[in-house]
């Protein structure tokens, strides 16, 4: 299966296009069949002037041969930023510890303040709490 990651990108509109045809042209040029990520999220959102886009449990290898579809999104943040294109980048993987994340704030863009991805992470109390007391005997398992 895999080490899977959930990953959130947010740009200008004029971002999102320039990033769009980087990815295009960058498969292209490398011959990659298989589709270019940003035709298929899990996440699509957009207003007037932003695009909010993600994908959850996805296998996310920046770097390794076969996942030149994620190398052209890593590789045309680093674009975006190269022409001052704003954008906020975030990738949370299984492990608890594994979190990434890069962003760039364009001095000539109109927009210049860009939600950044949020995540949550909270304890399961009740869960532990149901646990603790069937391990202690005092709750009958559940069929």
């Amino acid at each position: 299966m895999g080490y899977r990651s959930d990953v959130r990108i947010m740009t200008t509109k004029k971002g999102y296009n320039e990033l769009k045809k980087y990815t295009d042209k960058y498969l292209q040029d490398k011959k990659y069949t298989f589709g270019n990520l940003l035709d298929n999220t899990d996440i699509n959102e957009e207003t007037k002037y932003a695009k909010y886009i993600g994908w959850d449990s996805i296998k996310w290898y920046d770097g390794f041969e076969g996942y030149e579809d994620v190398d052209a999104i890593m590789n045309g943040l680093d674009h975006l930023e190269e022409n001052n294109y704003s954008y906020r980048y975030a990738r949370i993987g299984e492990s608890y510890d594994d979190y990434d994340e890069k962003y760039f704030e364009s001095d000539i863009e109109d927009e210049q303040d860009l939600e950044y991805p949020s995540m949550t992470r909270y304890f399961e109390d009740d869960y532990i709490t149901h646990q603790m007391k069937l391990d202690a005997g005092e709750l009958e398992m559940e069929v």
